[in-house]
């Protein structure tokens, strides 16, 4: 019985032992197959990242480098379109104004009435200063003709000679009496002048300060009148551009609606210390006096700039790391013929106009670059070029 028993459990030891062989051999097939698995798929993607990723490169528009040692840069500076005459008119006396003539807008022609202070009692002065003279000249004639009578008495030996000299005083007394009253009506027809303002010049009446029944004080102005017909430009330059201005020359200038020449008159000589400017007058030539005083102007101007570089169109330039610019130059692909592949370069901003700016940077003469569509390529791209019809010149 007891051999029985060790029979048995022999046979059960030697069937789990099976077991645990079986267990183990699937263990073992299933880390292999897993590690088959993690193989191929890492093989795979080693074998896919050998491959070109893109089969078909892009087009993109591109242009060629043309370096130069120096160039030129547009740059403008502003100024303010003025008459080249403004004045402020008013009366030299006070007074009560009677009569205003002409209104804001209106050309007036030089001469011409504007307005009119009460002359009431100044004329009544006039009047009587008038009478006053041809009362001197009554006497002064008078004086004349008795003078006369008594010489040809004095020749019949009828006066004396001192009575003839007595006459003769009183006639040169009239004569003295005639002249200053004609003088005094003379000072009283300057004063009536100065109860009106005519205009000192053609032009057009900008402002317009006091109405009829208004006191005028003295000096204060009732009208402000802007030369017609000569009009100017007045622009603070830097100094350093100053050598390059020319008395007499004709220079470009940009409004907001239209471009015009004007002819440099003058120079300040002198730096305004609140801009540290030179003032230069522009004078605005007849045909293009439709301009408005007190219109923005800008003085176009051509500068050189003596810094090697190249120009490159606006939308070419990408943001780079820690603020820096770059630009995609395109390197041949030595794989495939005729396929670039696009290689960051950083370049440094020498001058930025509207549209182009010029750089430069580790570019060589006749090196293709990107000049749009930064933002839809990225760095190692497969691409082939179009050249772009401009030079990329400004």
């Amino acid at each position: 019985m007891i051999g029985q028993f060790c029979t048995d459990h022999n046979t059960i030891w030697s069937m789990r032992k099976n077991e645990m062989v079986n267990i183990r051999t699937l263990v073992y097939a299933g880390l292999a197959l897993i590690a088959a698995s993690l193989f191929g798929a890492v093989f795979l993607s080693a074998q896919a990242e050998g491959e070109p990723r893109q089969a078909n490169p892009i087009r993109v528009p591109v242009q060629s480098v043309t370096l130069s040692q120096s160039t030129k840069i547009a740059t403008s500076y502003a100024g303010v379109v003025r008459a080249r005459r403004t004045s402020n008119l008013g009366f030299e006396r006070g007074g009560l104004i009677v009569d205003v003539l002409v209104d804001l807008g209106e050309h007036v022609k030089k001469g011409e009435v504007l307005a009119r202070l009460d002359d009431n009692i100044l004329r009544a002065d006039l009047a009587a200063a008038k009478a006053g003279v041809k009362q001197m000249e009554a006497q002064r004639a008078i004086a004349a003709s008795t003078y006369q009578r008594q010489k040809a008495l004095l020749a019949k030996g009828h006066i004396s000679a001192q009575r003839l000299e007595e006459i003769d005083a009183n006639f040169l007394a009239a004569e003295a009496a005639k002249t200053v009253a004609q003088a005094q009506a003379n000072t009283l027809k300057a004063r009536l002048k100065l109860l009106q303002i005519t205009a000192p010049y053609d032009g057009v009446i900008a402002e317009r300060y006091s109405d009829e029944g208004s006191i005028a004080a003295s000096g204060a102005p009732v009208f402000l009148l802007v030369e017609d017909g000569a009009l100017e430009v007045r622009v603070g330059l830097p100094s350093v551009r100053i050598n390059d201005m020319k008395i007499d020359k004709d220079y470009t200038f940009n409004t907001s609606a239209t471009r015009f020449e004007a002819r440099l008159r003058g120079l300040s000589g002198q730096v305004e210390q609140a801009t540290q400017t030179i003032s230069a007058v522009f004078d605005i030539k007849p045909e293009k006096q439709n301009l408005i005083p007190g219109q923005t102007a800008r003085l176009s101007l051509s500068v050189p700039l003596e810094q090697a570089g190249f120009w490159v169109p606006l939308s070419a330039l990408r943001e780079d790391r820690r603020g820096l610019w770059s630009l995609f130059a395109l390197d041949a692909d030595p794989t495939h013929a005729g396929q670039y592949i696009l290689t960051p370069r950083l370049i440094e901003i020498l001058f930025a106009g509207a549209d182009q700016v010029y750089v430069r940077g580790p570019i060589k003469e006749g090196t293709l670059i990107l000049i749009e569509g930064n933002q839809s390529v990225s760095t190692g791209m497969a691409v082939q070029p179009v050249m772009n019809k401009q030079t990329g010149q400004p």
